[in-house]
């Protein structure tokens, strides 16, 4: 493993790894419109876990890295977290531009706010209450509930985005407990499975191009997973954290390249309230942090 605090590597690596989260959602969206949300999320799993155990493989990684856990039903509901989280998310993305649903996504970070005090017992304060509702008002901009202009399916990626909370919740737990390439496999394959026992109420068999951007999505879901993991390993993740709100670039990019769609005012002005707020929930931590622990 390469030597801790080195910014100038991990901070390229997380960018990378945003332009592949965006690409894979960009390639959810185009299966889509052939195939079920679900059924995209189970070939974005399952190929996920092909990747990562042919890759392990390869490098010679011994199975008990990748293998041994001792917390399968932490595993189990990561996996199950995710599952909820990216099935609504493609669902989703059936129905809305690929930077509407990226932003509308963004408000994970605000539930794992609102749920770390009945969850981890962490005190929540006015200052991160404050920047919760201020999030929540760019969600309501975003969404504009009750004025008709944006499809139904918006509320999607927002149970998504609580369903992601509780996956950041549970990695915050298991990460202390399990190797991080056991979890990382665990979740993939625990995903495939949940979602393969789903399979016979939205099977459609796919034509051989639709195979092939699954398969696609599934290997660079890894290797973005794969410069996370990396970068995290160089990096404090205090310093990481903000650069996650980078795929709104690639989201309007991509979507403009790809679907000629472009975000409009309405959804710009709630993404940058929702980003604002996130970014001071996360300068509040830092600051706690060092109040709590000033050497």
């Amino acid at each position: 493993m390469p030597p801790r605090h080195r910014p100038s590597l991990g901070i390229p690596l997380m960018l990378a790894a945003m332009v592949g989260i965006t690409a894979v959602d960009a390639i959810a969206k185009h299966v889509a419109s052939s195939l079920s949300g679900v059924q995209v999320a189970w070939g974005y799993f399952t190929f996920i876990a092909i990747t990562l155990a042919t890759g392990f493989t390869i490098a010679r990684i011994p199975p008990r890295r990748w293998l041994r856990t001792r917390n399968p039903a932490l595993q189990l509901l990561r996996a199950s977290c995710l599952v909820g989280s990216l099935s609504m998310l493609f669902v989703g993305l059936q129905y809305l531009e690929l930077a509407d649903a990226t932003v509308i996504s963004f408000a994970a970070p605000l539930f794992v706010t609102a749920l770390s005090w009945p969850v981890l017992k962490e005190r929540v304060g006015p200052h991160r209450w404050a920047a919760v509702l201020l999030g929540w008002a760019g969600v309501v901009v975003v969404i504009r509930p009750g004025l008709g202009i944006v499809h139904w399916a918006a509320v999607l990626p927002l149970i998504g985005a609580v369903f992601f909370a509780g996956f950041q919740l549970v990695t915050r737990i298991i990460t202390a407990r399990d190797d991080h390439l056991a979890t990382l496999f665990y979740t993939s394959a625990g995903g495939a499975l949940l979602l393969t026992l789903a399979m016979p109420v939205f099977w459609q068999w796919p034509a051989w191009e639709m195979w092939a951007w699954m398969a696609l999505s599934g290997a660079i879901g890894a290797g973005a997973h794969f410069l996370m993991i990396n970068a995290f390993a160089v990096t404090e993740a205090s310093l990481l954290a903000p650069f996650n709100y980078s795929r709104i670039f690639w989201a309007v990019a991509i979507g403009w390249f790809a679907f000629q769609d472009l975000p409009d005012a309405a959804t710009l002005a709630g993404g940058g309230l929702i980003v604002a707020s996130g970014l001071y929930v996360f300068w509040r931590e830092q600051v706690s942090q060092r109040r709590a622990d000033p050497g």
